[in-house]
């Protein structure tokens, strides 16, 4: 457009120097003729010679005349021109329209200022269509900032702001409002087994379920993933919002046919009502999140009330999450080590590393107490990658300083986010070039379901794995559910017996045969077998009976620190066992 304004600017300015000239030429060319003519008649002092040739002159003024006036009819005719042309260019400028815009054929000032005028337009046009489609755009964004686009459903951002202005309300009008955090129970089944598109069918069903099941006046929004969040405003009490937990609950419960088939799903509910004090609205949609986790502990498929004492267990493992990172530079880890031995010559052959926390307030932490929040954050791919590093060291340390045919092996555990890491085969070789230790002195222990979980994919890493040289145990055997066929496939070297079998073992115990079976899948297969849990020697007896290759237990020793394990390594028949139970 600033364009089109210069190109206007500078063909009007050429229209008006023309139009001055022609006008001087009009205006002085006679003037000069005259007083060309006139002057000797003007002379004093002259005589009759001078006056005759002024007579000549005068002879020839018809001729001036007439030259002057060809002179003004030229300017008379450029001005007559611009002005008529100007005239008509104005009158299609007022008729043009942008669909028929105005022509004039002329390559002069005049043609650029209508050429101009005509890109005007049509940029004027552009323009125009552009400021139509805002209020259009402007519905499509506040769309996109406030809609879920799968469900249509408000999202977190107006959900968020529709509690706001319900506890205005509700502190003006003294009532109470109460807010349902809504989590659908095994999605992840659904979204796995039947793929993404029955995953967002579903979702989309679930929405218009909750829709029909609540008031007009009250709001359901899908705050993200499988989580909705219903607001519902002038509650009585809980037993009201309960009242409407339920009839969710029922609705949902109906079975949902997709692609030729039934699907079942249940939701987790938590209600949290607003207090006399009212609070922030991310409190009470935080309490209604905690209510919700409680429902799902207690098995799913219901919904809970919040109430205060919901609170100091989150808020605990808030402090523990926020603790937890910084451990590792902090240097809070430790490791302590479980002996292996062999059962036929009782000789340790292998140790467990096993991961603690020292923690600077809460003292010495076991596994079960953290190792939970690690695998929900992602710290534990460094801190497992630490746990390697650290073990592959110590292991050679011992092979150094106590030297056994063959060298000591060191266990380390695999969680499923580290065998998943994409570098863990990089990480690995890195800890063995670091420590100095044989890739066949290191063994790596994952859990039967991680190696269950997507079998043609475990194995592909499992070779990957075994290609290193290291060795290869599955974890707590016996209480997932393992495919023979993929077992036979697998490259493991060992098979550990779940502790919960061998708790079991008798001369007349139901577990003798589940031990029985495991030891001989795993002779077939050229595994070896180590027992878990071995706590008594009628336990002991029982495993050596049934042909199991090596155990680990209390029985021998408790998992310690470094310090208390050199004393067991440094004989081949250890004596320190009063030291280790200790």
């Amino acid at each position: 457009m600033d364009e089109i304004k210069r190109e206007v600017a500078f063909a009007g300015q050429r229209v008006k120097q023309k139009v001055i000239f022609a006008l001087a030429l009009c205006s002085v060319i006679p003037l000069l003729v005259l007083t060309y003519t006139l002057h000797g008649y003007f002379i004093p002092g002259g005589n009759a010679n001078i006056i005759a040739g002024r007579l000549q002159d005068l002879l020839a003024l018809p001729i001036l005349v007439a030259f002057t006036g060809l002179l003004m009819a030229g300017g008379g005719y450029v001005v007559w021109d611009l002005a008529s042309a100007i005239s008509r260019t104005a009158s299609l400028v007022t008729t043009a329209q942008p669909s028929h815009p105005a022509t004039v054929s002329r390559s002069d000032e005049i043609g650029t200022l209508m050429a101009s005028f005509n890109r005007m337009i049509a940029t004027i046009e552009q323009q125009s269509d552009e400021i139509n489609q805002f209020p259009k755009r402007l519905e499509q964004l506040t769309r996109q900032a406030f809609r879920d686009p799968l469900t249509n459903l408000p999202n977190r951002a107006l959900f968020m702001d529709r509690l706001t202005h319900g506890l205005t309300r509700a502190q003006r009008r003294h009532e109470h409002l109460a807010v349902l955090f809504l989590d659908l129970d095994r999605f992840k089944v659904v979204n796995d087994t039947l793929g993404h598109t029955v995953g967002d069918q579903l979702l989309v069903e679930v929405s218009r379920r909750l829709t029909s099941a609540l008031r007009p006046g009250d709001t359901v929004a899908r705050l993200g993933g499988d989580e909705f969040g219903i607001l519902l405003e002038d509650v009585a009490d809980a037993e009201t919002a309960e009242t409407v937990a339920v009839r969710v609950e029922e609705s949902l419960g109906q079975p949902y046919r997709f692609e030729g088939r039934e699907v079942f799903v249940t939701a987790s509910i938590g209600i949290a009502l607003s207090s006399a004090k009212l609070g922030l609205p991310e409190e009470i949609l935080r309490d209604a999140d905690l209510a919700m986790y409680h429902a799902k502990a207690k098995g799913k498929a219901r919904h809970e009330v919040f109430d205060g004492s919901m609170s100091a267990p989150a808020l605990d493992r808030m402090d523990l999450e926020m603790d937890l990172r910084s451990a590792i530079s902090r240097h809070e880890f430790r490791l302590h080590y479980q002996p292996i031995l062999r059962l036929d010559t009782g000789k340790i052959t292998e140790v467990e590393a096993l991961i603690r926390w020292q923690h600077e307030k809460r003292g010495l932490l076991q596994p079960d107490e953290f190792i939970g929040l690690t695998e929900e954050t992602g710290l534990i791919v460094p801190i497992g990658q630490w746990v390697l590093s650290e073990a592959c060291k110590q292991a050679r340390l011992w092979q150094v300083e106590y030297p056994t045919t063959p060298p000591l092996v060191m266990s380390v555990n695999l969680s499923a986010k580290q065998f998943q890491n994409p570098k863990l085969v990089e990480e690995i070789t890195q800890a063995l070039d670091e420590s100095g230790l044989a890739p066949s002195c290191l063994k790596l222990e994952i859990t039967e379901s991680t190696v269950m979980q997507d079998a043609p994919v475990t194995l592909t890493k499992l070779t990957e794995l075994k290609e290193l040289g290291v060795r290869l145990a599955i974890d707590d055997f016996g209480t997932g559910y393992s495919s023979l066929g993929y077992l036979k496939r697998f490259p493991v070297d060992t098979l550990k017996i779940d502790r919960s079998f061998v708790k079991g073992l008798s001369p007349d115990g139901g577990d003798n045969a589940i031990v029985r079976a495991v030891v001989t899948v795993a002779k077939s297969l050229n595994m070896d077998v180590t027992a878990e849990g071995v706590e008594t020697e009628a336990q002991l007896a029982e495993l050596r009976a049934l042909g199991c290759d090596r155990w680990q237990g209390f029985l021998f020793a408790r998992p310690v620190s470094p310090e208390r394990v050199a004393p067991l390594l440094a004989s081949d028949q250890p004596k320190e066992k009063e030291v280790a139970r200790a």
